[in-house]
């Protein structure tokens, strides 16, 4: 098993069905979130090491900011299993914040959704 990596906690929002705009057309949706970076289901790939612009309304947030594409694969490598129409591929990102307000406010938001990440 690989070691954990992450800088910040994640947080699950697939529940939520938020969804994002990666390259301001594609349609995503989003997994899971931190203040650092997120995971995206797509209907198409992504290249890794890329940046592309991102946007999303998530319940009481509007994130705009770009990202950089740190992985990327089928779902069913990544799960076992066929996915659901439309959503075949995974990808993660790091958030490359141009404003430091707008990172803290999503770190805010990530702890008033879940206090344990705090």
């Amino acid at each position: 098993m690989e070691p954990e990596r992450r800088r910040t906690s994640r947080l699950d929002v697939e529940a939520e069905g938020p969804r994002g705009v990666v390259k301001g057309a594609v349609l995503a949706s989003l997994q899971d979130i931190s203040a650092g970076g997120l995971r995206l289901h797509l209907p198409s790939s992504l290249d890794p090491g890329s940046i592309y612009p991102f946007m999303a309304l998530l319940r009481g947030l509007s994130v705009v900011t770009p990202i950089r594409v740190t992985r990327c694969r089928t779902r069913e490598a990544v799960e076992g299993v066929p996915p659901e129409p439309g959503l075949a591929w995974e990808a993660g990102a790091e958030f490359l914040w141009r404003d430091d307000g707008d990172a803290a406010a999503l770190r805010r938001w990530v702890e008033r959704k879940n206090p344990a990440l705090s």
